[in-house]
Parts: structure tokens; C-alpha cells; sequence
């Protein structure tokens, strides 16, 4: 298929990468600083519509994917270009960039509490972010 057509059309949904469009979902989400519920709320679904996306276990219609685009302040068309394993055409609008130096900051934080914990909250964030980048192993191994 050409690059985008699968993702575009719904009654393809098992040529999509549903789990590479989770990961994406749910980072966006969380860069947003929101909750699977807002996120539905802002985008007139359903939490378990939103749930199914980021858990990759289904492809949502047309409409459903233009609403949830469009709450995670993506273009139209960005999921399925991320499912067919390109990268989103939106996401960096003026009011995300007036965010970038705080949500960095924040980090920084979260990063300097890890580097004084024993040992669990770490070994979580870092299955986590193993996770969120696809590195089972993670870097370095």
C-alpha cells in the first residue's frame, strides 16, 4: 500500500501499527499533562475509546481518530501517518512551545528525585521509558 493509505482507511485496521499509535498516544497524552479522562472529555469520546487506542487494542473510525487528533492538538490524518510509521505532521503549536522550558524543568525534577531513590521508583521509570521507546534492553546494553 502507499505510505498513509492503510491507516486511513478503517477497514484496514490490521495493517496499522496499533501499538507504535499507543505509545505515541500516550505520550502526547502525558506531554499534555492529561488523564485518559480529559482526554475523552476533549475529544467527545469515551474514556474505554481512549483506553482501547493507548492500550492498541483497536482502531478507531475516521471521525473518532480526526476528534482524538485534534484533543492531542495533532493535524487530521497524524495517527494513521504514526501507524504507518512516520512521525505526526502537528504537535508543536505556540502554546506548546511556551511549555517546553517548565516541562523541562519538571523533568529535571522528576530526574533529580530518581538519582537519591533506593531502587523501585527507579527501576519503575525506567521499564517505563524502556517501554515508551520501544528498548526492551534498554541503551547502553
Amino acid at each position: 500500500m502507499f505510505p498513509g493509505v492503510s491507516g486511513m482507511l478503517g477497514g484496514m485496521a490490521g495493517d496499522v501499527d496499533r501499538e507504535r499509535v499507543a505509545k505515541y498516544a500516550v505520550a502526547r497524552r502525558g506531554s499534555l499533562g492529561l488523564t485518559q479522562e480529559q482526554l475523552a472529555e476533549r475529544a467527545g469520546v469515551t474514556v474505554k475509546t481512549v483506553y482501547n487506542l493507548e492500550a492498541g487494542e483497536r482502531w478507531p473510525q475516521a471521525r473518532t481518530r480526526g476528534a482524538i487528533e485534534d484533543a492531542l492538538r495533532w493535524r487530521a490524518g497524524d495517527l494513521a501517518r504514526i501507524a504507518d510509521g512516520m512521525e505526526p505532521l502537528g504537535g508543536q503549536d505556540p502554546a506548546d512551545a511556551d511549555e517546553t522550558p517548565h516541562e523541562l524543568a519538571e523533568l529535571n525534577a522528576y530526574f533529580a528525585d530518581l538519582r537519591t531513590d533506593p531502587g523501585e521508583k527507579r527501576r519503575i521509570a525506567l521499564a517505563f521509558l524502556r517501554t515508551l521507546y520501544g528498548e526492551p534492553g534498554g541503551r547502553g546494553r
